[in-house]
């Protein structure tokens, strides 16, 4: 039988009513939104300049003269040690600031010899030495070079052609757990998970909820009432009550993930890959729902049942990193297929035929479909 577009619009309009006497429903919605929001308000500005910090244990006429050199550049500080924040024997630092520690006692270095006539200098010995230490932030100490620019004519004035420098040159890291956790603090939330990602944790919570979490509670309401029962005896027909809540909870859920995607990245709604794996994802997860709804028996029991879903899920990604044995079941959810392809999909416009799992993302989907048609049939009515 031809579905009824006015039947369907009924039946809508019923799930639709439904909703509004759930505000729970709506207010964990209406938190995910928010939570995009307060994520795009976090947003970090447009990255300032690198800023090069010159740290020293004692002041000295060598500190001096780097400090005089630094009058008038905004982007060079020179300071003691003191007046940097430490924990145990690092220094922390502003993100994305790199540093030029000199440690050691200047007053007590000697004065390094000149080179003889041949143009050879003799080596002192290491413990007459000051460490110099050259910090970079990420993985390219390029960056360091405008600061050596400055720092090394500085010093050749100070120590003549040699200085008696035992240099190392190292990325800034956080080691100890004390470290790490401040640096957590002065960065913004953004900067500690791309918005790729984080956008894609929310879109895949909106859709569990909108789509499998309140598809589960609504049938198997209804069924735990008998209205499924009561339905059964008017005019709509099983498929028309099947398509109205796929289309209902459907339309939920990617009005939700329109909002998130517009708040939080924009540019990916010209995006075809995003829609396209939303779509399967969603109505995959519609077609899981009525299949726990129709096999529980009470509303408290799908309820369960969901939960169990989601994580188990889980479990089954989690121990795939561990063990391979766990791959094949991980790989026979659509949710591993549909998780990487979002993430993708935000990140950059990747065409329909290069989607990379695109098709077995459809194949399981609709095999879950067709399931959830056949047992909702079968005993969606009991």
């Amino acid at each position: 039988m031809i579905p009824r577009p006015r039947m369907l619009a009924i039946l809508i309009g019923r799930e639709a009513r439904r909703l509004r006497k759930n505000p729970s429903a709506l207010l964990l919605l209406g938190m995910l939104t928010a939570i995009a929001i307060l994520l795009s308000m976090s947003r970090p500005g447009p990255k300032p300049q690198m800023t090069c910090w010159v740290v020293y244990e004692e002041a000295s006429p060598w500190t001096e003269l780097l400090k005089q050199r630094a009058v008038g550049n905004a982007r060079i500080h020179v300071v003691p040690m003191t007046e940097v924040k430490s924990l145990s024997d690092r220094r922390i630092y502003p993100p994305h600031d790199c540093a030029i520690e000199l440690v050691g006692q200047v007053s007590n270095l000697p004065v390094p010899p000149e080179p003889d006539s041949a143009g050879q200098v003799e080596n002192l010995p290491h413990e007459y030495k000051i460490s110099v230490r050259f910090l970079f932030p990420g993985n390219d100490p390029n960056v360091l070079a405008p600061f050596l620019q400055w720092f090394w004519p500085a010093t050749a004035e100070h120590f003549g052609s040699t200085a008696p420098f035992a240099v190392t040159t190292s990325p800034i890291t956080g080691a100890s757990r004390a470290a790490v956790m401040e640096r957590l603090k002065q960065s913004s939330i953004t900067e500690l998970m791309t918005e790729e990602l984080v956008a894609t944790i929310l879109l895949i919570i909106v859709l569990f909820v909108t789509c499998c979490h309140l598809q589960v509670s609504f049938t198997s309401q209804d069924r735990e009432r008998g209205t499924l029962t009561a339905l059964a005896l008017t005019p709509a027909s099983t498929t028309e009550l099947l398509l109205s809540r796929y289309i209902f909870h459907l339309a939920l859920g990617w009005t939700v993930c329109a909002a998130i995607v517009g708040i939080l990245l924009p540019t990916a709604f010209v995006h075809p890959t995003l829609w396209v794996t939303l779509a399967l994802a969603s109505i995959g997860l519609v077609s899981v729902g009525t299949v726990m709804a129709s096999l529980a028996r009470t509303q408290s029991a799908a309820g369960v049942l969901s939960l169990c879903y989601m994580l188990f899920g889980g479990v089954i990604f989690y121990l795939a990193t561990k063990f391979s044995a766990f791959g094949s079941i991980k790989d026979a959810s659509f949710e591993s297929h549909s998780l990487p392809l979002l993430f993708l999909s935000l990140k950059q416009n990747v065409p329909l035929e290069k989607a990379p799992g695109l098709a077995n993302l459809a194949a399981l989907v609709g095999t879950w479909t067709v399931a959830a048609s056949w047992i909702f049939r079968q005993r969606g009515w009991r």
